[in-house]
């Protein structure tokens, strides 16, 4: 449904153009009226209207000032110009505000309807156009997410596939308006963007290159530039610090029920020493090793409570603790709930 908003100071327009707006068949509905441009502006916050019916010459603003103000505010925003004879050269300055028709006083209701149908239809267009872009725009975000994830792995041939994938989907469905050089400014943008979230720059934006003009060109400059960023990455992260933290996490999955688990235990488990342990596994998950040993825990006490008939006190002790109390203040700080709490919300909520 489409929002109407008529102004004009003549009572009569009002009636017959709210009564051809009911009987026009499309789904539009009068959201406001006004007598002159500086009321309706003032409305046009409240009523938000897609379409605006506007006589041409009014007191205090005239139509073509109002519709540049209101403009500025929405620009996907219809016009419709009401106007006499004696205005028709002024209305036609409108064009150039983007107004979509014009149409002489006496309104006739054919006229009136075309009119109305044809903005009807562009907002329509303008509406589906939005939406697929929107849709586009997502599955682009999750294709860099997964790219993002490869290129700070440093696994060229994964990031390459996916940087492949990206591209073929905008050959085939990216915005018309959005040239072969723009996708590829937007995309290594948004890459270096997230790149620089976790503190990490490149010696020179990718995204500043000079890209080429055609898509099918456009392929390899992708490989090249997805190239240079892993061989940066590569050169100055210390990628084997990165396995052997995943090691550790493995190791933690395998043996957190045992309380005396440690971060000695792990270091010498994955040969490593206890001080380089604790800060690179810092660095590389954003939390420290006993925190993590903990949301661990935590994570495997919850699945317990809420998949099996465990009792609440084995539970515990199955997940590393041998003192109840401790692990039931641990469980309420990280979750909100005791584990007796949890347990009975689960079963009121199976699905939730």
């Amino acid at each position: 449904m489409y929002r109407m908003m008529i102004v004009d100071d003549e009572y009569m327009i009002h009636l017959s153009v709210r009564k051809m707006v009911e009987t026009s068949g499309l789904d539009i509905i009068i959201a406001g009226e006004a007598e002159d441009g500086e009321e309706a502006l003032r409305l046009l916050g409240s009523c938000s209207p897609d379409i605006v019916l506007t006589d041409i010459r009014m007191p205090e603003l005239d139509g073509l000032s109002f519709i540049e103000a209101a403009k500025k505010r929405n620009e996907r925003t219809q016009f419709i110009i009401l106007s006499g004879y004696s205005d028709f050269e002024y209305a036609r300055q409108a064009i150039r505000f983007g107004v979509s028709d014009f149409l002489l006083k006496p309104v006739d209701p054919d006229q009136f309807r075309e009119a109305l149908g044809r903005v009807y239809d562009q907002l329509a267009s303008s509406e589906t156009k939005l939406s697929r872009q929107h849709e586009w725009l997502l599955t682009l975000q999750g294709l860099s997410g997964e790219l993002l994830e490869q290129i700070w792995a440093a696994s060229e041939d994964k990031a390459q596939l996916l940087a492949g994938e990206a591209l073929r989907h905008y050959m085939s469905s990216g915005p018309a308006e959005l040239s072969p050089p723009q996708f590829a400014h937007h995309f290594t943008g948004m890459l270096e963007a997230e790149l620089g979230k976790r503190d990490f720059r490149f010696a020179r934006p990718y995204a500043d290159r000079e890209w080429p003009g055609h898509a099918a060109d456009l392929g390899e400059a992708l490989r090249d530039a997805l190239s240079g960023m892993i061989r940066e990455i590569k050169g100055t992260r210390n990628l084997g610090s990165r396995q052997n933290i995943h090691r550790a996490m493995q190791y933690m999955q395998e043996h957190f029920a045992r309380e005396d688990l440690s971060l000695s235990e792990v270091a010498e488990a994955i040969g490593m020493s206890d001080a380089y342990l604790s800060r690179t596994f810092k660095e590389e998950t954003n939390v420290n090793f006993v925190k993590y040993l903990i949301r661990l825990r935590m994570e495997k006490a919850r699945d317990l409570l809420e998949h099996t008939d465990c009792p609440t006190t084995d539970t515990a002790y199955q997940v590393g603790f041998s003192d109840y109390s401790h692990f039931s203040k641990t469980f309420k700080k990280t979750y909100g709930l005791t584990p007796s709490e949890l347990r009975k919300q689960s079963r009121q909520h199976p699905n939730g």
